[in-house]
Parts: structure tokens; C-alpha cells; sequence
């Protein structure tokens, strides 16, 4: 048995779509359909219910499931160890972010839990993964992060099982429509429903979960705006090109620093996100950092 199999497995079974999976483990559907087929094979039993739709796992697989994210783990343990790591003094706080918030927050907390954590945790450290919002929670339900910070919007929500998942709100943020300034402060663009010409547009990606969130800050009126200009999933990509004066772009607030060139536009059309933080549950962290560290590290968790 190979670990990609136990990997694509995972994937599919929290996509329960084959051509979604085989995109997030960057393979073609055929070949990652033979995967998982040889990981049935391995096993002698059909993990997916092939007779329905969309996409289930069989009784064996939901049974599998639980075992396989207990195995992976197990196995990122071992290599710790092998690699010279004590599990309960070396091992990093492993965090997954969605880009915006490695760039804007991450810094804050890091300084924060290290300040309040130096006397009970003098080797406290942290890895980090940036990804965007929906391969952060895939990450994190994998097993492969300890904490998941992201956005949560009840438009969009992350809905995680609660028997498994813990989570707290550390606040919320504005995200709201940016342009480059004018030298009396004023933004260079409107958003005029009567301006005279259509303004250009900086956007998302559109699987990016950020891209919801304009739609959903949009939808409080008309706008004329141009086909968008510049397209990426990255909110710091978005705001370079605003600071240029190349146009409008929606952005989180914590994301635009003091003094950047940027002002926020007046006007109705912004949303509020929540930032949430998540861990497991005691029950589904045996295989994680020590409890007692993860527990401090909730406990003492910045807003």
C-alpha cells in the first residue's frame, strides 16, 4: 500500500466528487480512479458506493475513513521521530491560514502566544501552511494541522462536525471595495451607480472564497463596472494592483495597512466576515501534539 492511496482517499471521501479529488491531488481522474481502486484491492473490500450519486462511501469506507486519518498521522509522527523530533517538546503548533490571514494576522498571533507562552512553553514554535479557504479545511480535516483559522460567512459557512471540531470566534472584518488615493486622501474611483463611465475591476478567482464574498458585498446595489481586468485567488496580488491605481478591488480590512495608499469607497457595498478558530476535539487529537499544549494555545489564543 502506498501513502498517496490513503491521501486521494481522504480527499475523496470529504469531496465526494472523483473529478474534484483528482484536481486537489493534481492527477488526471483515470489514473486517480486506479488509485483508489488499488487501495480497494489492498483492502479486499469496496470502499465507495458506486450505485449511487453523488459520490458515498460504502459501510467498509466510513469505517476505513476514521483508520485512515489515524494511519496518516501516525506516519507524520513516526517521520518526526525518526528525524531526531520529540513529539511532546519538539514537534511544531501546526497552523493552517488562507493566505489573507498568514499575511495579516499570523504575525500578531505568533508574537502574541510565543510572549504570553515563553514561561510554560520556552520551545513553543509553529508551522505554518497558507492555502486558500477550502484546501485550508481539507487540510486541516485531514489531520495534517492542529488549529484552522479562516473566514467564516453564514452566506458561506464551514460547516464542521461539532462532535469532532471546536471552534471560537476571534472577531470579525470588514471587507469593503479599495482604490488608490488621491493626494487629498479621496479614492481615485467611485462606485456611483450615476458615474458617467464603468470603473475597472480587480477580482478573485472564482472558486476563491473571497470571490463569494464580493458577489455577496455587490448584491447591496447597482454597479457599473468593467469586465475584470485582473484576475488571482491572492487578496496581497489584488491589492498591489490596486495601489498602482489599476482599479477597484474588495479586500479585508486587516489586509490594508496604515499609510498603503489605499482608501476604502463610501458606500453600502461591503460585508462583514467572521475569523474563526478550530481544533479538534480531545477525542480526535490522541495522535496530535500534547493536549496540554494544545489546550494552552487555545486557551490563550489572541482575538
Amino acid at each position: 500500500m502506498e501513502t498517496k492511496w490513503l491521501e486521494d482517499f481522504i480527499t475523496l471521501a470529504q469531496t465526494k466528487n472523483f473529478s474534484k479529488a483528482a484536481n486537489l491531488r493534481c492527477v488526471t481522474q483515470p489514473a486517480f480512479s486506479r488509485r483508489i481502486q488499488a487501495l480497494e484491492g489492498w483492502l479486499g473490500c469496496e470502499l465507495i458506493d458506486r450505485g449511487s450519486y453523488p459520490t458515498r462511501l460504502s459501510p467498509q469506507g466510513e469505517v476505513f475513513y476514521e483508520q485512515a486519518l489515524t494511519m496518516l498521522e501516525q506516519i507524520r509522527q513516526a517521520r518526526t521521530i525518526v528525524r531526531g523530533g520529540s513529539l511532546q517538546s519538539r514537534q511544531p503548533i501546526r497552523l493552517v491560514v488562507p493566505h489573507t490571514l498568514a499575511c495579516s494576522k499570523a504575525p500578531h498571533w505568533v508574537r502574541s502566544l510565543k510572549a504570553k507562552l515563553a514561561d510554560r512553553l520556552p520551545d513553543l514554535s509553529f508551522q505554518l501552511t497558507a492555502s486558500n479557504v477550502h484546501d485550508a479545511v481539507l487540510y486541516f480535516t485531514d489531520g495534517a494541522s492542529d488549529f484552522l483559522v479562516c473566514y467564516h460567512h453564514s452566506r458561506e459557512p464551514i460547516e464542521l462536525d461539532p462532535s469532532k471540531f471546536e471552534v471560537r470566534v476571534l472577531g470579525t472584518e470588514r471587507f469593503a471595495p479599495y482604490s488608490a488615493a488621491k493626494a487629498d486622501g479621496s479614492p481615485i474611483y467611485s462606485l456611483d451607480p450615476l458615474a458617467p463611465l464603468p470603473v475597472p475591476y480587480l477580482s478573485y478567482s472564482k472558486h476563491a472564497y473571497l470571490s463569494k464574498m464580493t458577489d455577496i458585498a455587490m448584491e447591496s446595489g447597482p454597479l457599473f463596472l468593467k469586465k475584470s481586468l485582473f484576475e488571482t485567488d491572492m487578496s496581497e496580488s489584488l491589492k498591489s494592483m490596486c495601489e498602482a491605481g489599476l482599479g477597484v478591488a474588495w479586500l479585508p480590512e486587516s489586509a490594508v495597512a496604515t499609510g498603503s495608499g489605499l482608501c476604502k469607497i463610501p458606500g453600502p457595498y461591503f460585508t462583514d466576515m467572521e475569523v474563526r478558530l478550530y481544533r479538534r476535539t480531545h477525542r480526535a487529537t490522541e495522535n496530535s501534539v500534547a493536549h496540554e499544549q494544545v489546550d494552552l494555545i487555545w486557551h490563550y489564543w489572541p482575538d
